[in-house]
């Protein structure tokens, strides 16, 4: 059964999603980065180079276009209001306001990220309870609790 994660409160985005990325990439698992626009996955691609100064995290930035996803541990930056197939095991870091219950292949993981932003929140609420409905198992971690 698919599992979306929330976390909340994240008061420095770019830099926990390089962490969290790190953390899911280093646990053998391939990630998709889904993005709001252009703007965002520019940013994203240099903080994933740079974001640590003795490593960084290889990625590639990928169209939907493109017929399949290569074979492989990868780590893959892309935006859009069009969700893609891929292969059911990866993993989704959710950056953008859009639904991967929706998509034509579900993951079995999604990572929903939400800043401290009151516009956000609400649209994380929103997701949420979209998720819920689509019988996605839920897990919460609000991260004003941890260190």
């Amino acid at each position: 059964m698919a599992t979306t994660t929330f976390y909340t409160h994240i008061t420095d985005p770019v830099s926990f999603t390089c962490r969290l990325t790190q953390k899911v990439y280093k646990s053998g698992a391939s990630v998709l980065i889904w993005l709001e626009d252009e703007s965002s996955m520019s940013r994203f691609d240099q903080a994933l180079w740079s974001f640590q100064a003795t490593s960084f995290i290889p990625h590639e930035i990928w169209s939907p276009q493109q017929p399949q996803l290569i074979a492989g541990q990868l780590v893959l930056l892309s935006y859009g209001t069009d969700l893609p197939t891929i292969q059911k095991d990866w993993v989704v870091i959710n950056l953008a306001d859009v639904y991967w219950c929706d998509a034509p292949q579900i993951p079995e993981r999604v990572l929903e990220l939400v800043s401290t932003d009151l516009d956000e929140i609400a649209a994380a609420r929103q997701r949420f309870r979209t998720y819920r409905d689509a019988g996605f198992i839920i897990e919460h971690h609000d991260m004003r609790t941890q260190k």
